[in-house]
């Protein structure tokens, strides 16, 4: 008796399992309808409204065409119509008509601009939705993907090239909200371009200059925007390193990490030397760039990678203003090595190849004065000091303080007092 009654009550509750199956199958295809219904009106209203003539309507009658923007955003985020194919080729066919209301509007008044842009932006992304379902559409025939595959390729390349020109204007911006939106909108450009299946045939003569362009607004947008993840500005400025503002790339993360990390600055830094090698257009930045980074590698006493870098510069660069620094900074860490000999061998090499900067002769002729004292200051030691700081008199007779209180006291330590007696003037005892 007892398992009769279990078989009864496993009966009952296969049955009100079963009633309540065809219940939810009931209202899924209810609400399923429903959602259908909706883009099957906004589709007539938007047949309705727009320009016909044929029945009489010269232009389209916006009033009229609202209502189907409310449903087929509605049916755009339905479960039941979020990935059909007409949802969003009924979104993209309204939206076409208030692309050109708005584009209409912006050139006579230019405060209606941003509306125009955000209307451009929902456009492409209505034709790339719609493009992917019609290429995944088992049941369309060939020549009909192809014919709606170019018709809406067509519709969205003007509305590309203004967001190009959105983001162009919104990153030259100080605002942070304009900023974001030059962001947003060079990424969405790019991301058409280069991962949509709508533009995966698109052939232009400008598309690539289109692309380095947009590569160059989204990198300044990122850039000047507070907060930006580190990650972001780096992913940003290392896809524009492919193209030719690969310069701007390496001085922007360059300058980015100049407070923050100083070997992630050189990282970019010896990046834009080695890259940038025989770009005429961008040979003083490159100067710049070494000379930056051999003075950052010279105060961390990374000598060796420094040695480097100066010898690229004495090389490659000899004929930027600042390219003597390569010889006096060498000169500089033997000098405080205490090799005092070798360290004026580079000076005077600096004097050869600059000899209207002073600094080359003043500092080979310290050298040589330091290298006759640690050498028991021998008179041919001290004589070759002496001519040195006499040259650099020669050379710079205006300015004494390079040479006078100098040959004054080398004159006394050789006991050459009369010769010392026309610089005493020079001397200032401490």
């Amino acid at each position: 008796m007892k398992k009769v009654f279990l078989l009864m009550a496993t009966l009952l509750f296969v049955g009100a399992a079963n009633a309540q199956d065809k219940e939810a199958l009931k209202a899924q295809k209810a609400a399923q309808k429903e959602a259908e219904a909706l883009v099957k009106k906004a589709k007539q209203t938007y047949e309705t409204s727009i320009a016909n003539p044929q029945y009489g309507r010269k232009e389209t009658d916006f009033a009229k065409l609202e209502p189907a923007v409310s449903l087929i955003e509605q049916a755009l985020t339905n479960e039941y119509t979020k990935n059909d194919m007409q949802t969003w080729k009924t979104a993209a066919d309204i939206q076409v008509q208030y692309y050109t209301k708005y584009e209409n509007e912006a050139k006579a008044d230019e405060s209606a601009r941003p509306k125009f842009i955000e209307t451009a932006s929902k456009l492409v992304d209505y034709c790339v939705k719609y493009d992917d379902l019609l290429a995944a559409n088992d049941k369309a025939k060939e020549e009909e993907k192809k014919l709606y595959h170019t018709q809406y390729q067509n519709l969205a390349i003007n509305p590309c090239i203004q967001l190009l020109q959105a983001a162009q204007n919104y990153s030259n911006s100080d605002d942070k909200n304009d900023l974001v939106l030059g962001a947003k909108y060079a990424d969405q450009f790019l991301n058409t371009m280069e991962k949509t299946h709508l533009m995966s045939d698109f052939s232009n003569d400008n598309l690539e200059d289109w692309k380095t362009y947009a590569k160059a607004f989204r990198a300044q947008s990122y850039y000047n925007i507070p907060g930006t993840p580190e990650e972001k500005v780096v992913e940003v400025y290392t896809d524009l390193m492919s193209t030719k503002y690969k310069s701007i790339a390496y001085q922007s993360l360059a300058n980015y990490y100049r407070e923050k990390d100083q070997a992630k600055q050189n990282l970019y830094l010896q990046k834009g030397v080695d890259d940038l090698k025989g770009n005429e257009e961008a040979k003083d930045l490159r100067a710049n760039f070494a000379i930056i980074l051999m003075q950052n590698q010279f105060q961390a006493k990374d000598y060796d990678n420094f040695l480097k870098t100066a010898a690229i510069i004495k090389e490659e660069m000899s004929d930027n203003e600042n390219a003597i620094n390569a010889y006096l900074m060498e000169g500089q860490m033997l000098f405080e090595n205490q090799k005092y000999t070798d360290a004026e061998k580079v000076f005077l090499d600096a004097r050869a190849k600059y000899p209207d900067e002073p600094k080359g002769l003043l500092m080979a002729a310290r050298c040589a004065w330091m290298n006759a004292q640690v050498n028991g200051s021998k008179k041919a030691d001290m004589d070759h000091a002496i001519q040195l700081f006499k040259d650099l008199e020669k050379e710079n007779p205006e300015d004494p303080e390079l040479w006078g209180e100098s040959l004054y006291i080398l004159y006394n330590n050789t006991q050459q007092a009369a010769l010392a007696a026309p610089y005493k003037k020079y001397y200032k005892p401490m």
